[in-house]
């Protein structure tokens, strides 16, 4: 297996570059710095870096250090400085600016979301006891009530209608569903 240039092969420069640096002092101090600074950033791009991370990243450790980190008092000091800078705020400013807030607006009013979120909020808003109490309210008014009362005599008169007609017709279907299924001859009464 080919070795790589990586952090290890760089590494006494960089601590010879550094303690050097801290030593001398002045334009030499500033050009080790940099030298140091040059083998910190090839040890960072080489191969055996990126492995390193890869399989840090894949590995059960990372995923226990995240839940700790989300456990821990990480979350609230995150919490308390996102409010402190105003990072949703500058968040949304950006989004706002970059018209991706009205796009995804426009996919939600177009797509299948709207109507899932339409039918989760409605079954919420029947089953509250706030709206049948509403309605009991408004049932109950004096304007409503009077409004029933003129109303309430031709109204009626048309349920009644609409009744008969669709109670007439359900016989009629029921009597011949039976009459299918003994195989009996419609009777001469029964409407087509």
């Amino acid at each position: 297996m080919a070795r790589d240039t990586g952090l290890c092969e760089h590494w006494p420069v960089l601590r010879a570059g550094l303690s050097l640096a801290t030593r001398a002092g002045g334009a030499v101090g500033r050009r080790l710095e940099d030298a140091g600074l040059w083998a910190i950033d090839a040890a960072l791009s080489s191969r055996l870096a990126r492995e390193a991370v890869d399989r840090t990243l894949e590995s059960p450790l990372a995923e226990r250090a995240v839940g700790r980190a989300l456990e821990g008092p990480l979350v609230d000091a995150v919490a308390r400085d996102v409010a402190r800078y105003a990072v949703v705020e500058r968040l949304m400013d950006r989004l706002i600016e970059e018209s991706v807030l009205e796009h995804a607006v426009d996919r939600v009013l177009t797509g299948p979301e709207l109507v899932r979120i339409a039918d989760a909020v409605l079954e919420q808003v029947l089953d509250s006891d706030e709206l049948w109490a509403l309605v009991e309210e408004v049932a109950q008014s004096p304007a409503v009530t009077e409004a029933i009362s003129r109303q309430g005599v031709s109204f009626a008169d048309q349920v009644a209608v609409g009744v008969r007609a669709r109670s007439h017709n359900a016989d009629a279907w029921l009597e011949r569903a039976a009459r299918r299924a003994l195989r009996r001859p419609p009777s001469e009464r029964a409407s087509p």
